[in-house]
């Protein structure tokens, strides 16, 4: 890990955030973890707290937008049959139905991917505008905690 973080203080600007955005998009580090390598580059903190939460974003959205017309398309459809994907709709519902969309948003991250949440969240019903709305948030808040850490260890741990 510290090679890799050494590599990319190494390189300009633009590479470095470029390897920040893709960082935001990939399940499991996400925002967070992005921004903290963001800091420990040494990158400037807000485009790098923007270049991690928009990687994010964006990566989160890839989910959300065609999911919630599969989904919809499947309500709306009239089947006697419960099969597979009924039953892993029912799953989605009930852990919607404990913690809500600013729960999965907020606290997945902390054991799953935002991605999963975004996802359970659709299935389970929730509007679209909702959980983009949420997992905006969320993204927001990883975001400023993984640049805060970041910069709090980041320079004792590059150099």
């Amino acid at each position: 890990m510290q090679d890799f973080i050494n590599q990319l203080s190494e390189m300009n600007e633009i590479a470095q955030h470029l390897g920040i955005f893709l960082i935001g998009m990939i399940p499991l580090l996400e925002v967070f973890f992005a921004a903290t390598v963001g800091a420990f580059v040494g990158a400037p903190f807000v485009t790098v707290l923007l270049v991690a939460m928009i990687g994010n974003w964006v990566s989160v959205m890839i989910i959300i937008l065609p999911f919630d017309a599969l989904f919809t398309r499947l309500r709306k459809r009239k089947q006697e049959k419960k099969g597979f994907i009924h039953g892993r709709a029912e799953k989605a519902r009930r852990m919607y139905e404990k913690y809500g969309v600013p729960g999965l948003a907020i606290l997945t991250p902390i054991i799953a991917p935002g991605h999963i949440a975004a996802f359970t969240s659709l299935a389970a019903g929730a509007s679209k505008n909702k959980v983009i709305f949420w997992h905006t948030i969320s993204i927001f808040i990883w975001g400023v905690l993984g640049i805060i850490m970041g910069y709090m260890l980041g320079f004792t741990f590059v150099r």
